[in-house]
């Protein structure tokens, strides 16, 4: 098996093709379905082929998970243009976390570990929460008086945010979509109330 880095393989437009054929798959038939064969199959190449871009279906899996990654910061981003005020921008930023994962449930499965796939090299990190929402978090604790860690806040909201997902996208939460992303709101709203007292 090649051992050459994965940035050194291949031609990054037959690297997203292979990538966006494994979220495909995905979306379409579930993530048992997707195989290095699969993926193969579905560009009209050989298996083998596949190997010469990436080193196995976890690398095209990782990628995956970047490339989500870099769609959910600038989403983050975007979210909380002219949104003015700490606790705003996180509600703003827990919402688009909240639509993200939801409308892209293929790509965050392999991102946050979702629907019995584990989270992939490249987007473990030492917070769960992005830098953004740990800014706001540390501005809201500081507006508040507070000397609370603000990546720490931020983490906490992000791992309310991902149990709700989670149930949601797995299709567990009673009541469905609407309930949940009521009581997630809920709870969000009575957390961010409760900082720094």
């Amino acid at each position: 098996m090649n051992t050459q880095s994965e940035k050194g393989r291949g031609q990054p437009a037959r690297r997203k093709e292979i990538v966006e054929a494994a979220r495909l798959i995905a979306a379409e038939q579930g993530w048992a379905a997707v195989t290095v064969r699969a993926i193969a199959a579905r560009i009209d190449c050989s298996a083998p082929a596949i190997y010469q871009y990436f080193r196995d279906k976890d690398a095209v899996l990782s990628a995956l998970a970047a490339e989500g990654n870099m769609q959910l910061d600038l989403a983050l981003d975007q979210a909380i243009t002219d949104v003015h005020g700490p606790a705003k921008r996180l509600r703003a930023m827990l919402r688009t976390l909240w639509d993200y994962s939801l409308d892209n449930r293929e790509i965050c499965a392999v991102m946050f570990g979702f629907e019995g796939q584990t989270a992939h090299p490249g987007t473990a990190t030492d917070a769960l929460a992005p830098v953004a929402m740990a800014h706001a978090a540390s501005d809201l604790l500081a507006k508040r008086g507070s000397g609370d860690n603000g990546q720490d806040l931020a983490d906490r909201l992000v791992a309310v945010t991902y149990g709700f997902i989670g149930l949601t996208a797995g299709g567990n939460f009673p009541g469905g979509r609407d309930r949940a992303f009521a009581l997630f709101t809920e709870t969000v709203d009575t957390l961010l109330k409760d900082v720094g007292r």
